[in-house]
């Protein structure tokens, strides 16, 4: 027999409990999504900050010689 949380006092732990905000596969999707998202972004900005680094480096020492 299910809990019905309309019957419950509004701000009662009971009712929090019986009341689920978000499904647990929400929960998971969401997790998942944002590590790929993650992934996604270091996997294209390392590369970009790294010829950054050697630019800056190149640019130094170019202006060393001269």
């Amino acid at each position: 027999m299910a809990i019905n949380p309309e019957v419950m006092p509004p701000h009662s732990s009971m009712r929090r409990k019986a009341v689920k905000p978000l499904p647990k596969w929400l929960i998971f999707a969401g997790g998942g999504l944002g590590v790929l998202f993650v992934v996604h972004l270091l996997k294209n900005l390392l590369p970009l900050l790294g010829m950054g680094l050697l630019l800056a480096f190149i640019f130094s020492q170019a202006k060393k010689a001269a």
